[in-house]
Parts: structure tokens; C-alpha cells; sequence
């Protein structure tokens, strides 16, 4: 008799702790104090980097609506679409969340419109490493996913430690070209994780002096800035990187032009632990082994 009434007082324990979890008040990527009264059942994400974030933390189940661009896990290319960055606002209305995740700078025209409905909205735009953790732990927080959050953020943590302490005696920096677009040449500049990247995998960034974010740069500036690794984000463009004024780079002649997954370099998410590995991969490969 003893150990059913001590189960049952622990099963009440545990649904009187879960209810004081709420209401919460949190603060999103505007400083705009949210408050969140109930633990969320029906989630719609605006961006690609929010369903990632919200599938590993286990709640692909709740997820009601997702963008056309949303295509990892495979899972979430099965669920009903809102638009692209493009948001139809009257589908967010007919399928009712009691939360939306959205960027604050690629959503920015549309979240306005959705809050005027009275539906709670917490936008995210994390522009480093840390912020994207911190934004990961602050999802967790919300929907009661502390611990999977945790566990996702540490992964990014360790993987950044992992790669920064084996890269620490190594005086050789080689000159890292990151396209975003080959022709014509859009490169990541500073204030990108592309960049953080970069520097904490030992090289340096030959448009870490150019604008901040994703923008143009000069390919004739780029080609006689004599890059040691050419790093291409769109398939193909290992192709155009190995022909004309890039031929002369010395990447080209020493066949450092590559390839590489986008996803897991331009999405605030969990799978920037890759991308991490991946770049280290890429510009030490006899410190990390070969991509």
C-alpha cells in the first residue's frame, strides 16, 4: 500500500511542478517580454533553422505548420505548408498554434500581422555561435524541453571546444574563400557563423574585412587576394571556381575548391555542429581527416 501512495504523491509532485512552469515570461530577439501561459501543443515554424531546432528537441508531433523550405528532418517536408518566407497569414489563423517561431529579420513584414490576431509569436535572429545556443536553450524553456535543449546547445559547445583546442598549435592559417553564390560572387563576410567558423577552425576569412552578413564581393578582388581553400555553398560551383581568373588562385592549382552542404552553415540551428566539423575538415583535413 505504501508504494502506491508514494507514486502516486510523486506523479503529483511532477504534474504540480510542471504546472508552476507556467504562465512564463520570456524575452525574445526584439527585447519584447512574451508571456506564455500554457505549455505549447500546436507550433508553427516560419524558417527552416526553427523546424531543425524544434524536431530535435522532440516535438516534431506538435509542429501544425512549417515553411516550403523547411526540408530537415525529411519528416518535416510531410507537413502543411504556410508559404515560403512569404507567410499566408490566413493559414496561420485556420490552423490555430498557441505558438509560432519566427526570424525577426526574415519574417519581420509578417509578424506584426499575426500578433494582431492574438497569437503568440517569439522571434528569433541569433548572429553568433552563442546566440544560437542561448536561442536553442530559450525554445527549451518555452515548450518544456529544457533538458533536450540543453543536451542540443552542448552539442554545438563540445564540437566548438573539440575543434578550437586541436587547432591551438597550429601557426598556419590559410586564406578561406566561403561563396554563398559563385557568379556573381557573394561571399560571407564578418558576422556570419560562416565566419566564427572559419576563425575557429584555424583559418582566416578573405572577406572577413568586407560587409557584414552575406553580400557581394568583387571577384577580381577575391582572385588576387590568392585564396588557399575556395569554399562553394551551391552545387556546380566547384566547377566555376576551377576556371577562369580563378585558375590562377592557389586553390585551384592545389585542388582546395569544394563543395559543401549550405544547411549546415546558414541555419541557426543544431546541425551548426556539423558545420563546424565540416569547415575544420576542410581546411586542416590532416588535424580532422577528410570530408
Amino acid at each position: 500500500m505504501s508504494r502506491i501512495v508514494t507514486l502516486l504523491l510523486t506523479l503529483l509532485l511532477a504534474q504540480s511542478t510542471l504546472a508552476g512552469k507556467y504562465p512564463l515570461t520570456i524575452k525574445d530577439c526584439r527585447a519584447k517580454s512574451i508571456t506564455i501561459k500554457r505549455e505549447p501543443k500546436r507550433i508553427i515554424s516560419l524558417t527552416p533553422s526553427n523546424t531543425e531546432i524544434l524536431y530535435a528537441l522532440g516535438l516534431g508531433k506538435r509542429i501544425v505548420g512549417v515553411t516550403t523550405w523547411c526540408d530537415y528532418p525529411p519528416a518535416a517536408k510531410k507537413l502543411t505548408k504556410i508559404g515560403d518566407y512569404n507567410t499566408s497569414v490566413e493559414k496561420v489563423i485556420y490552423l490555430k498554434p498557441d505558438l509560432v517561431l519566427a526570424h525577426g529579420t526574415l519574417n519581420n513584414r509578417v509578424i506584426g500581422a499575426i500578433e494582431k490576431h492574438g497569437i503568440k509569436i517569439v522571434a528569433l535572429d541569433p548572429k553568433t555561435l552563442d546566440q544560437v545556443m542561448n536561442d536553442i536553450r530559450l525554445v527549451g524553456r518555452i515548450t518544456n524541453r529544457e533538458r533536450e535543449a540543453a543536451r542540443a546547445a552542448g552539442h554545438i559547445s563540445s564540437t566548438r571546444a573539440q575543434v578550437k583546442g586541436k587547432v591551438a598549435g597550429i601557426k598556419a592559417k590559410p586564406k578561406v574563400l566561403v561563396a554563398v553564390q559563385a557568379d556573381p560572387l557573394w561571399a560571407a563576410g564578418p558576422r556570419t557563423f560562416i565566419h566564427e567558423m572559419v576563425t575557429l577552425a584555424g583559418g582566416i576569412n578573405l572577406a572577413g574585412d568586407g560587409k557584414p552578413g552575406f553580400s557581394q564581393f568583387s571577384a577580381e578582388a577575391a582572385a588576387w587576394r590568392d585564396p588557399d581553400i575556395i569554399i562553394g555553398t551551391t552545387e556546380g560551383d566547384e566547377r566555376v571556381f576551377s576556371k577562369g581568373l580563378w585558375k590562377a588562385t592557389k586553390a585551384s592549382r592545389t585542388g582546395r575548391v569544394y563543395d559543401i552542404d549550405p544547411d549546415i552553415l546558414t541555419r541557426p540551428g543544431p546541425r551548426l555542429a556539423d558545420g563546424i566539423l565540416a569547415v575544420a575538415r576542410l581546411i586542416h583535413p590532416d588535424v580532422f581527416g577528410k570530408h
